[in-house]
């Protein structure tokens, strides 16, 4: 595998698998909690808010997932197989420091259900804070649900399809009674063929073309673009329910909307997410705050979409800047998982 050395990855000798001291420390710095060698889990902001202000993020507002009982978590924080401008992931660019991004060794990771307790037991730690016992403002029946958490989000940062246990950690998540959501860049068709599906599959297209996917997403292995065009493929073939999301950067991938239709139409997904880039994270290292585009921009290539594709909108998140568009799905039964 040929892989650029300035993105990170050795295209000749070996570079270790162990996470960077360096990055183990921006991480934590951050507010990751680390779950193992590979793993992370991050308190949403929108759990925060859903605690204190009663507000939920877009997930709540379209599919019915409570804010306060929702965690992200992802399963390899140190690896993708791409290194997109536009992600809040800290990469080997932004601290200088090389590493192993793509190979993940089977016995280096904690089990699917170590990985699920661990998970677990990072949210009640995040939560001391929220105690309405303690003095926290927080209504005291809000609380308890977020220590009973109902839904893992498989995403975060890294691409989880890389993790070897994949299937079985969404069956653990399954036999707690939970709901899963995971977002995938699709660069690893074998892996979705074979995987017990989650609740919801996302799969990113972040760009019309493969000459503005290699700009964008600087993917680190040589037929990335092939790969999400067969995953794609292979979406419309899923038995649960999925969803392409569309991660706009204003002066980047924000044109070519008949390339985008396009794929949509061949993945046929149950939904699709018109989601603006957000200028936060690692990724102000590399974009400019310009970069992130306004709701009205976003709800005008939705409305071109729409037109392209037959899909509809059926609902809008201002505040975090996203459209959700729908074809042949029943909206209203499918709202509340």
């Amino acid at each position: 595998m040929l892989i650029n050395k300035q993105w990170g990855i050795w295209a000749g000798g070996s570079l270790t698998q162990d996470m960077p001291p360096e990055l183990r420390e921006k991480l934590q710095s951050q507010g990751y909690h680390l779950l193992g060698e590979r793993g992370a889990f991050k308190a949403c902001q929108w759990q925060r808010k859903s605690l204190i202000s009663g507000k939920t993020c877009y997930k709540q507002r379209f599919y019915g997932i409570e804010s306060h009982r929702c965690l992200q978590m992802t399963p390899t924080v140190d690896k993708c197989t791409q290194q997109c401008e536009f992600c809040w992931r800290v990469t080997p660019d932004d601290l200088g420091v090389e590493w192993n991004q793509v190979d993940v060794d089977a016995e280096e990771v904690l089990s699917p259900e170590e990985l699920l307790e661990e998970t677990l037991m990072a949210n009640l730690r995040s939560l001391g804070g929220y105690n309405p016992e303690a003095g926290a403002d927080v209504p005291e029946k809000r609380y308890l649900e977020a220590r009973d958490p109902k839904h893992i989000a498989i995403s975060l940062a890294g691409e989880p399809t890389l993790y070897p246990f994949l299937s079985d950690f969404v069956q653990a998540i399954r036999k707690r009674d939970m709901t899963s959501f995971l977002v995938t860049n699709g660069t690893q068709p074998d892996t979705l063929r074979s995987l017990t599906l989650p609740t919801q599959l996302y799969i990113t297209l972040a760009a019309p073309s493969e000459r503005l996917y290699k700009k964008l997403c600087r993917p680190a292995i040589a037929d990335g673009w092939s790969r999400i065009q067969e995953s794609q493929k292979l979406l419309s073939t899923l038995s649960c329910r999925t969803v392409n999301r569309l991660t706009m950067v204003e002066g980047y991938n924000m044109t070519d909307v008949h390339s985008y239709a396009d794929m949509i139409l061949t993945g046929e997904p149950d939904f699709v997410e018109v989601k603006g880039y957000m200028f936060i994270g690692s990724s102000r290292n590399r974009l400019r705050a310009a970069n992130s585009p306004p709701h009205r921009s976003i709800r005008a290539f939705s409305d071109k979409l729409e037109a392209l594709t037959g899909y509809h909108l059926v609902d809008e998140q201002i505040e975090s800047r996203v459209v959700l568009l729908s074809r042949n799905f029943d909206y209203d039964r499918i709202n509340g998982v």
